[in-house]
């Protein structure tokens, strides 16, 4: 069930505990996780990659696939599924804020996840997809919420 792809590209990974078998997600860009039912510390470079992707939800899929193999059964393929664009997510779960700080948070997170990174300008164009006016201080309200940081000058990722 390897997916084919040139190492370091994609953040997510599935793994399976050398110890008690158990397949789980790891952030590739970690050296090291921990297994959630034994506990064992496993090295991700000394780990067998069994799924490399950037998605979430695709190494959730990954995971349930490559448990069905171990234990003989079988999935079916995945459906190829419609992606949504980034801007239209995140508008779709900003929606639902009550105010302007937890609004920007969520635009932020769902950004983050889906390309990677975002600039004022990506979180501006969300704001145009809700209707709103983006606050004349967006910058700053940006550079002040706790769970973002500017890895570079105007690029942004949550921590």
């Amino acid at each position: 069930m390897t997916k084919k792809c040139r190492s370091g590209d994609e953040k997510f990974g599935v793994i399976v505990c050398t110890d008690c078998r158990n397949s789980k997600a790891v952030d590739l860009t970690h050296k090291t996780s921990r297994c959630h039912r034994c506990g064992k510390k496993l090295i991700l470079k000394k780990m067998k990659v069994y799924y490399r992707t950037n998605s979430r939800e695709e190494a959730s899929w990954a995971i349930g696939r490559l448990n069905a193999e171990m234990s003989g059964g079988e999935l079916p393929e995945k459906e190829e599924e419609r992606v949504e664009d980034p801007y239209v997510r995140a508008s779709k779960e900003a929606g639902i804020a009550d105010d302007e700080r937890e609004r920007l948070g969520i635009i932020c997170r769902v950004l983050d996840e889906s390309i990677g990174h975002f600039t004022l300008e990506d979180v501006k164009k969300v704001y145009s997809l809700l209707g709103r006016e983006d606050p004349d201080d967006m910058e700053k309200k940006l550079r002040d919420l706790k769970e973002i940081y500017e890895p570079r000058e105007g690029v942004f990722r949550v921590a």
